[in-house]
């Protein structure tokens, strides 16, 4: 159900309580805000991050790169910046 809200002079607009309750947003939830041509779609950031991190895994099995190759790689880089 589509429902009206106002965007005050500063940019900012209310999400009805409603929407707030049916996806589970609270008052520290990340949202992305996205141009969709004429439409403006609003997701929590988690869910983006959770999406590129699959994404991620998937990508690393297709390459047959390991969890502990991985880790081991960000070990090195870590180092190499505190130099």
């Amino acid at each position: 159900m589509a429902e009206i809200v106002k965007v005050t002079t500063k940019g900012q607009l209310t999400l009805p309580a409603r929407i707030r309750k049916d996806l589970g947003i609270s008052k520290d939830t990340y949202l992305l805000a996205e141009e969709v041509g004429d439409f403006v779609l609003l997701r929590r950031a988690e869910t983006r991050f959770l999406e590129l991190s699959e994404r991620f895994q998937r990508e690393a099995k297709r390459r047959g790169v390991s969890k502990e190759a991985l880790l081991r790689a960000l070990k090195r880089t870590r180092q190499g910046r505190l130099r």
